[in-house]
């Protein structure tokens, strides 16, 4: 049985779905907007106090105070109304490819497993890792990350080799930061990859679905919830 392995934001759909989710927990509840106060100076302090994961911490403020079966619900809805639909055609049609024969799919994302497993769920995959947020029953104000941490780069070679997969027939992407679960993989498919991306790969297949986005107000609506 091969093993496929799939990225997700930005591979399977347009942007980072972080963004995505605090768009839509803004929208649904505006007076957590006042988050950005907490999130400009944390900002500033992430080269001193952790780097890209006390950045991850400091921007789920935004979902402080959610009780976990809010956080559940929020999730499930998000996938199925925001993230679905975003879906690039010829990314789903690869996935029900390996499914179809019977491949063993595994999506592995940067991604909060939050709505990570709950994407997952929805597609089939036979497993899913995402990043996991450490809470008790209510979202915490700068939640800890579970070791080894923000599930990016080198990190997901971990967290593979926590389930047992150390090689894989195929990896897809749209990152660079994904170049070491690449090392696993016999082959590569590359989304919309940048040009030093596609040169660090030069045997890959890449794939350019359409994009829409418009990167710039997509980040600063999303960040404040418009």
């Amino acid at each position: 049985m091969a093993v496929a392995l799939f990225d997700m934001d930005g591979t399977l759909f347009e942007g980072d779905s972080q963004l995505r989710f605090c768009r839509w927990v803004l929208r649904r509840h505006p007076w957590r907007r006042l988050h950005v106060l907490i999130l400009l100076p944390a900002v500033c302090a992430a080269p001193f106090l952790g780097g890209g994961s006390w950045l991850k911490r400091a921007f789920l403020t935004y979902a402080c105070g959610l009780s976990r079966e809010a956080l559940q619900a929020e999730s499930r809805a998000f996938v199925q109304q925001e993230l679905l639909p975003a879906l690039y055609p010829e990314l789903l049609a690869r996935l029900r490819a390996h499914q179809a024969a019977g491949d063993e799919t595994i999506l592995c994302s940067a991604s909060p497993e939050w709505w990570a497993q709950e994407m997952g769920a929805a597609l089939g995959f036979s497993r899913t890792l995402g990043t996991t947020v450490i809470m008790g029953a209510r979202v915490p104000l700068f939640p800890r990350l579970a070791a080894p941490g923000n599930n990016k780069g080198h990190n997901k070679v971990l967290r593979l080799a926590a389930i047992g997969i150390s090689r894989a027939e195929v990896g897809y992407t749209d990152s660079a930061a994904d170049l070491p679960m690449l090392s696993l993989c016999r082959r590569a498919v590359l989304v919309n990859p940048s040009p030093a991306l596609a040169a660090q790969c030069p045997e890959a297949e890449l794939l350019h679905p359409a994009r829409r986005l418009k990167q710039l107000r997509f980040v600063l609506g999303s960040l404040l919830g418009l």
